[in-house]
């Protein structure tokens, strides 16, 4: 067994600096692999979580261990809107984070976070696909800095609570924890809520004890961080059909030459079209279950709603780029 000693480790990094002064392209033997971490808030249960577990592997196996990734599940790394400063700064290097929250930093991206901006899944569909996601996901890139690499459906967002909401009157005074963005508070506040904002992981505890009375998530987390203990209503709003950004830090996407750009690129996108998949199939199986555990299910009537919302407040208003709303229309036709 050899034993690494400091004149071992000398004269490894002397041959290094030789090898590249003669221009043998010859590495030292105890190169190491490039060291990323991809935070998110999700569970380690959860689709996102095993997506991009699955991507870690396949991109260490194209690189041939150059490149290792370690996935950091269930805010172990921050809070979700933690994560565009931390990208910034190289602390974290890869991210999922959601549309509305990237939003803050590039309003423009708002447009998809927008309440009630899709008709139904299929509309979600065809703008995953669109030119103009691509466009906003470039210019979100230019603002920023990092790379947005791909977008993932991550559900319809729907509203659990304790007693029955059919109607946006329902609504008024409700304590209803909403995330800290822009889209996610609209909501909250055209219908006369409450908006209550709190880290991702204490939403069990803050129902639990009734700080908040209600939440509006997608069905699938309701299910991961066990919501269904403490809430006994979904009524099924689908207000924001919600989507993640990929996004790596610009600091370690330029650190990748660009054929592992490329390869890190296909691999997260390629990734990102099986969890759509997953997330719709999903859907309606957490649905089921949900059920299974005492929830009362509901359908509302979204048109009340969505007038309130258009009362209240426009796209532009919200930061979207002229006439992007009416292509967003468009798409469903």
């Amino acid at each position: 067994m050899t034993i690494s000693t400091p004149r071992h480790r000398a004269r490894g990094w002397l041959l290094a600096l030789a090898c590249a002064a003669l221009g043998t392209g010859v590495a030292p033997a105890h190169a190491q692999a490039l060291q990323l971490k991809w935070g998110h808030v999700y569970e380690a249960s959860s689709i996102f979580h095993q997506q991009a577990e699955l991507a870690a592997r396949k991109i260490a196996e194209q690189s041939e261990g150059k490149i290792r990734i370690e996935v950091v599940p269930a805010s172990k790394l921050g809070q979700e809107g933690d994560y565009p400063l931390m990208l910034a700064n190289d602390s974290v290097q890869i991210a999922y984070v959601t549309a509305a929250t990237l939003a803050e930093g590039y309003a423009p991206l708002r447009l998809g976070s927008y309440p009630f901006a899709f008709k139904d899944l299929d509309h979600v569909r065809k703008y995953l696909a669109s030119p103009l996601l691509g466009q906003l996901m470039k210019g979100y890139d230019a603002r920023s800095g990092n790379h947005l690499v791909a977008s993932v459906y991550y559900g319809a967002r729907q509203v659990t609570s304790n007693r029955p909401l059919a109607r946006p009157e329902d609504f008024r005074d409700l304590r209803l924890h909403v995330p800290d963005a822009s889209a996610y508070q609209l909501f909250a506040t055209a219908l006369d809520a409450r908006p209550v904002t709190l880290p991702y992981v204490g939403l069990y505890d803050a129902l639990k004890k009734n700080e908040v009375e209600a939440q509006e998530y997608p069905l699938s987390t309701v299910k991961a961080k066990k919501l269904y203990e403490v809430q006994k209503y979904v009524q099924l709003t689908a207000h924001v059909y919600d989507t993640l950004g990929i996004v790596i830090g610009k600091a370690a996407w330029a650190r990748l030459s660009a054929p592992q750009q490329a390869m890190v690129e296909k691999v997260l996108v390629d990734g990102a079209k099986w969890t759509n998949v997953g997330v719709i199939a999903g859907e309606l199986e957490d649905e089921q279950f949900l059920r299974g555990k005492g929830m009362t299910v509901s359908q509302v009537n979204r048109q009340p709603f969505l007038e309130r919302i258009a009362r209240r407040s426009t796209p532009e208003q919200l930061g979207a780029r002229p006439g992007d709303w009416a292509k967003l229309q468009a798409l469903a036709n």
